[in-house]
């Protein structure tokens, strides 16, 4: 497996055409164009919080990445929508943790722990990637088997003294006349001895009334765990725990959201079995009423378990229909208890990539039509 991923990570890195270094002092208040091949074009900025941003565009839209804070894919917008969830947080803000500035798109998870700490936990909420300073970003081009691309990438050293010694290197990829971004993460154990590792790519599109979701995953209890502990950051209402009892009697209720549909604070389901293509590759749909789709696909093994994150109220609207993960989401001591915590020998690299976005009506189709092949 690790000369595999090596050899991988070289494949990678004879793909690339350009790598830059990317210093903040090269954000300024308005958008400049830092660089441009064929139709992709990468412009640098700082929001009025004073957060360096990375756009890149392409003839369909364009994603912004945050090179400097996690690396979040803050937003994406293809095709004249914005895929990202709808929050109280119009710009990405200088803040110690990923609550205080929870707006974004994808956002990494981990990796030493993931997940809601319970009391006994001494980590913190999904833990030490969502929102870290990285120590170094690059803007990137090239070409893969994929097309032309051009990307942000980065490296994150964590290193505590008689802890865990490791590299986190990120990327986020745009190619050339595509509506879909590949996000992928390199997790490096620099240590000579094996690290705990849970990793999460936290997914958050945004919800639409009546879109519907398709999934090469069965409806069924067994495979669609509902989390019953509710978390504290509200008390919930009766609307709601009608709600949660008509999700327990029958998953397939989040499909859809309806209309007048609250889920406040929040619905949570653990996905489990997930079902791969004839490569490994899981699907993941929510096709909107206009035809188009948010998507996901992911390595069903690499990623071997995902959550259902489901927001929808006044204040907050998220749509997180698979949160693919090697771990579910209830905290570090939980997940130990489960089997859930990996362990990446010294020198070893674990290695995953999700690939999301927009899908036009027509391709939406076609992956619906796979989906259906997968579950018969």
């Amino acid at each position: 497996m690790t000369g595999q991923k090596k050899q991988q990570r070289r494949k990678d890195e004879r793909g690339m055409t350009m790598k830059i270094r990317l210093s903040e002092a090269a954000f300024t208040d308005n958008k400049t164009l830092f660089a441009d091949a064929g139709e992709l074009k990468a412009y640098l900025f700082r929001y009025e919080s004073g957060i360096c941003a990375v756009k890149i565009e392409n003839s369909k839209g364009y994603a912004t990445v945050l090179p400097f804070n996690g690396q979040m894919v803050w937003d994406a917008v293809f095709c004249g929508r914005s895929l990202k969830m709808q929050t109280s947080f119009d710009q990405p803000r200088k803040r110690g943790i990923f609550r205080d500035t929870y707006g974004c798109y994808v956002m990494h998870c981990g990796a030493l722990a993931m997940g809601c700490p319970s009391p006994e936990d001494d980590h913190g909420h999904h833990g030490e990637l969502p929102y870290v300073t990285y120590d170094r970003a690059f803007l990137v081009s090239g070409e893969d088997e994929k097309g032309r691309y051009m990307g942000v990438t980065g490296e994150y050293e964590y290193n505590r003294a008689f802890g865990s010694h490791y590299m986190a290197r990120p990327i986020a990829k745009v190619y050339e006349g595509s509506t879909l971004i590949d996000v992928g993460i390199e997790i490096e154990n620099m240590a000579a001895h094996p690290m705990d590792l849970m990793y999460m790519c936290h997914v958050n599109n945004a919800p639409e009334p009546g879109a519907e979701i398709y999934q090469t995953l069965p409806w069924t209890p067994e495979n669609m765990v509902v989390r019953v502990s509710i978390p504290q950051y509200n008390e919930p209402d009766p609307a709601f725990m009608e709600l949660l009892g008509r999700v327990q009697k029958d998953v397939s209720v989040t499909r859809v959201i309806g209309e007048g549909d609250v889920y406040d604070p929040e619905i949570v389901l653990f996905l489990r079995g997930v079902r791969g293509d004839e490569k490994g590759k899981a699907h993941f749909l929510y096709i909107h009423k206009d035809g188009s789709a948010d998507y996901t696909t992911y390595d069903a093994a690499v990623l071997n378990r995902g959550v259902r994150w489901m927001v929808n109220h006044d204040d907050w609207k998220s749509m997180g229909m698979v949160l693919p993960a090697t771990a579910e989401p209830e905290g570090y001591l939980a997940e130990k208890k489960k089997g859930n915590v990996r362990i990446l020998p010294g020198k070893e690299t674990f290695h995953a990539e999700v690939t999301v976005g927009y899908l036009a009506p027509e391709e939406a189709q076609q992956v619906k039509d796979k989906i259906e092949t997968v579950m018969k």
